[in-house]
């Protein structure tokens, strides 16, 4: 089995990565969902990375999203320079934009001996390999997420869990524009700041870079997993075909009860 990576090498509006993200989730579920005799004969779909850099954007966790204000809504939206959605995961509001890699992992926890905890450290640690081959030190503190410092955080943290189906995964900022990060406290600690690969040093390579060394640092700590496979966008889309209708209420199936964490 190999990890499979999507990676959308040009801006990517956030509602369609998520579109993308949810056809890869419903295609687990419906595998699981399948008669054991069914399931057991049927192989299970494999591990999935997307990557993708999108338009400025800011979401906010599911259990914030009662508590945020229209006016703070506005706020974020910048005068219509960003956009603002809602997100499965847990946590408190983050930013995603230009620059910065988000990566979408997609699989099933149990195909590959994890628990939460683990996928969690899974994704930690892949994002400070990342880092360390680019010359640069990465580490985990008491908040979650990936810093190079006390007080500087390179990458956020955040899972989404359905029946041990995990979703969503890491925003590493690679060439962002630190200044969006300025509207927001993030992940609620005050005095903490946002740094970037290239504002630690890095010269010379840019989000698709990143997203190939990530993709493979992840297949090389994924159990029963033997490197990368590139796949297009058509190949996801295709299996929303073979979901028929189902495919279609992914977003209004999922369990807002599941364990999720997330992290700015």
């Amino acid at each position: 089995m190999r990890l499979r990576h999507l990676h959308l090498p040009f801006l990517t509006p956030y509602t369609h990565a998520s579109h993308l993200q949810a056809i890869l989730v419903r295609h687990h579920l419906d595998h699981k969902a399948l008669p054991r005799p069914l399931r057991l004969s049927t192989p299970a779909p494999p591990p999935t990375i997307l990557t993708f850099q999108t338009h400025p954007t800011y979401t906010c966790g599911r259990r914030e999203i009662s508590t945020i204000t229209p006016e703070q809504i506005a706020y974020l939206r910048a005068d219509g320079t960003a956009e603002f959605h809602p997100a499965l995961r847990g946590g408190q509001t983050t930013y995603h934009g230009p620059g910065q890699l988000t990566g979408y992992v997609i699989l099933a926890l149990d195909t590959h001996g994890l628990k939460p905890a683990k996928f969690v450290r899974f994704l930690e640690d892949s994002v400070i390999e990342t880092c360390r081959e680019y010359g640069i030190t990465g580490f985990t503190t008491e908040n979650p997420g990936v810093w190079t410092s006390e007080e500087d955080k390179i990458a956020s943290v955040g899972v989404h869990l359905r029946r041990n189906v995990a979703s969503h995964g890491v925003g590493l900022n690679v060439t962002t524009d630190l200044k969006w990060f300025d509207r927001i406290v993030a992940c609620g600690l005050v005095g903490k700041r946002a740094t970037s690969l290239e504002k630690e040093g890095m010269e010379g390579a840019n989000v698709d870079d990143v997203a190939k060394v990530l993709a493979q640092c992840m297949a090389e700590r994924l159990k029963c997993v033997d490197g990368v496979k590139k796949i297009k966008e058509e190949e996801v889309l295709a299996l929303q075909n073979e979901g028929g209708e189902g495919m279609h209420k992914v977003e209004h199936t999922v369990d807002l009860a599941a364990l999720s964490r997330q992290t700015w």
